[in-house]
């Protein structure tokens, strides 16, 4: 029989009490707390997201061993590697811990085209005659003929559950408001409502990322975007990249756990969080759109990516949808529509075809170039008479997992950073302007290029000779009995929770380099099918979550971006999450994502066997042909 443990999970503006049965790992027991910890290795032990400090109680290692703490200090230890034994406990979760919604995200979208108020769905507030003797019409029939009288045109149909609930009409006294959604030329009844709710009308645009989900709650009324909020997207404490849940999901059981981690586990905690926030109801929701690459819009819809993992990678549908919330059990309207953004191909999704929407890319004359940065960089180039499209599996390290300091741009993250010399101490910012616990993707960029710049490391990414010399920063860890390199941006005194310092090791380095050169390979290899040089393009289009806060000058010096005039590099922020929030309030733009989808050509960079030479020497600071980057000087 198991023992019971109590125990207090102390948060940084939080403390949350729990009771498990134990022996029980932390990061069980801290889901029964309500408390989610950033586990984006799966709970392997590798990514060190979850670490905590265990401040009181009984634990046991992974292994079983007893962990004995310290007397009054606290002991660090990572949560999926350590178990809570019987008795009370006390344990303190450290702020880059901790997966909590409302980080800093990217609500705004710049160059997005004019659109009008048009949303697919409306309400309609009703004045019906009650039913007489010489007229003994049904209550959907009277619905459907007042609708009429307004101009709906086409087939009106209402679902058994309107039908179920038209009992509410004769309630109320024959006043009632009415919920339509316009899909292929018909309106679907979705909701019924005793008297005039007109002035409440609201739809979600979700961007489903690998690494990162955003909702933003949006005003049909006034086409307003009232509040957003992002998360981890929580198949991350089952598999960490695109690849992996392709694999996971091979089980259908597995898969449909994933579904349940995207679907209840993050967006509709957060559709949740936003409809509380505004004193809403589930049902208020009455629309939405969802953007996201081909394998997470399949898991989200619960279609089997299972056939993007080898060659041809046929998707089941790349025009998926659109389909009722109950459906995908969505926390909104039950009889409600969401839209599910179509893709260009496997690795090409609808994140891509949002951002080809925002920016206008099919509508110029000129070479423009688009970048979406995220976990699979997706890559477009061309005009209005030809595109050319393909994907980069660049990996999460600019979402900030899996390195040593990695964090999202959340409070506490810093998110620029400066060096004046080889031995000068760095200058950064910090999100929220508080104490720094980590570093996310553009402060990572930063890091990397002035580190260079001033010749801490090499164009190799290691610390160099004169650096270990003259650095009093930098210093060697002691890791699973290897001593690993690596440079102290904080001490420990100065960071968030004051136990550890804030540092970047020659590994991460690795990471960010191999990360940045599987996206600049991949943009050689576009501009090659295509037929031109950098030279030629007109206009560089970056979206993604955190691009907006790129720094062009770091990103060229890293040689993430190519080496031309900083004036074309136009910045869109989350293009993904625009495109879903343009769609939701102007159902022309509905009409044309699947033409837009259609155009592009995709390529396969494992078929050009240019590609790996081009990622070779793009491993490099800034590049192994330093002809690419002539601006670029390296430090004497």
């Amino acid at each position: 029989m198991r023992d019971k443990a109590k125990g207090i999970f102390e948060l940084p503006h939080d403390r949350v009490e729990c009771e498990v049965q134990a022996p029980c790992l932390l990061t069980e027991a801290a889901v029964r707390a309500g408390v989610i910890l950033n586990v984006a290795c799966g709970g392997k032990g590798t990514c060190g997201g979850c670490a905590v400090d265990l401040l009181g109680g009984r634990f046991a290692a992974d292994g079983g061993a007893e962990i004995a703490l310290p007397a009054g200090a606290a002991r660090r230890v990572l949560s999926c590697q350590t178990h809570v034994l019987a008795g009370e406990f006390h344990v303190r979760v450290p702020r880059h811990s901790l997966v909590e919604a409302g980080e800093e995200i990217v609500m705004d979208f710049a160059h997005a085209p004019s659109v009008s108020l048009r949303p697919p769905v409306r309400k309609e507030y009703l004045r019906l005659r009650p039913p007489e003797l010489r007229d003994q019409r049904g209550d959907i029939e009277r619905i459907i003929g007042a609708l009429r009288r307004r101009g709906y045109a086409g087939e009106i149909i209402a679902p058994h559950a309107a039908a179920r609930s038209a009992g509410l009409v004769a309630r109320a006294a024959y006043k009632l408001t009415v919920t339509v959604v316009g899909d292929h030329g018909a309106w679907h009844i979705i909701r019924l409502e005793e008297g005039d709710t007109t002035g409440c009308l609201y739809g979600a645009a979700v961007d489903v990322g690998t690494t990162t989900v955003v909702v933003t709650l949006v005003d049909l009324n006034t086409g307003k975007a009232v509040d957003a909020a992002s998360s981890y997207n929580q198949q991350i404490i089952r598999c960490d990249d695109v690849a992996s849940r392709i694999s996971y999901a091979s089980d259908p059981q597995r898969a449909q756990e994933l579904r349940e981690l995207v679907v209840d586990g993050t967006v509709n905690r957060l559709l949740r969080l936003l409809t509380h926030r505004h004193g809403l109801a589930g049902d208020d929701v009455a629309h939405m759109t969802v953007a996201g690459n081909t394998v997470m819009t399949h898991l989200f819809c619960g279609l089997s990516p299972t056939g993007l993992g080898a060659v041809p990678f046929a998707p089941i549908s790349n025009f998926p949808g659109p389909y009722r919330a109950g459906l995908l059990n969505v926390a909104i309207n039950a009889q409600a529509f969401v839209d599910i953004f179509p893709s260009a191909a496997a690795y090409v999704g609808g994140d891509a075809t949002a951002d080809m929407y925002v920016c206008g890319l099919a509508r110029r004359d000129e070479l423009n170039v688009l970048i979406d940065i995220g976990t699979n960089a997706e890559i477009v180039v061309g005009n209005r008479d030809r595109l050319i499209a393909c994907a980069a599996p660049a990996g999460p390290a600019f979402e900030g997992h899996g390195l040593s300091c990695g964090m999202r741009a959340a409070a506490g993250a810093i998110e620029s950073f400066r060096l004046g010399g080889l031995s000068d101490p760095p200058r950064y910012t910090v999100i929220g302007g508080d104490k720094p616990a980590g570093v996310c993707g553009s402060g990572l960029i930063d890091f990397v290029a002035q580190a260079f710049a001033v010749g801490v490391i090499s164009s190799a990414g290691r610390f160099t000779d004169r650096a270990r010399a003259r650095c009093p920063r930098i210093r060697k860890l002691r890791r699973n009995e290897a001593e690993i390199p690596a440079y102290e941006i904080a001490p420990a005194e100065q960071t968030d929770d004051g136990l550890a310092p804030i540092l970047i090791t020659e590994r991460d380095i690795a990471t960010l380099l191999q990360a940045k050169g599987v996206i600049y390979a991949a943009l050689q290899m576009a501009m090659k099918h295509f037929g031109k040089g950098f030279a030629d393009i007109h206009r560089f289009y970056l979206a993604g979550g955190f691009a907006k806060h790129i720094d062009p000058d770091n990103a060229v010096t890293m040689g993430l971006l190519p080496d031309i005039d900083r004036g074309k590099f136009t910045f869109l922020g989350n293009g993904s999450l625009g495109g879903a929030f343009l769609a939701l309030i102007d159902e022309d733009v509905r009409r044309e994502l699947p033409h837009l989808a259609a155009a592009p050509a995709v390529i396969e960079l494992n078929l050009d066997p240019e590609f790996m030479d081009a990622y070779t020497l793009a491993m490099f600071l800034p590049n192994g042909d330093p002809s690419l980057f002539p601006t670029v000087k390296p430090a004497k």
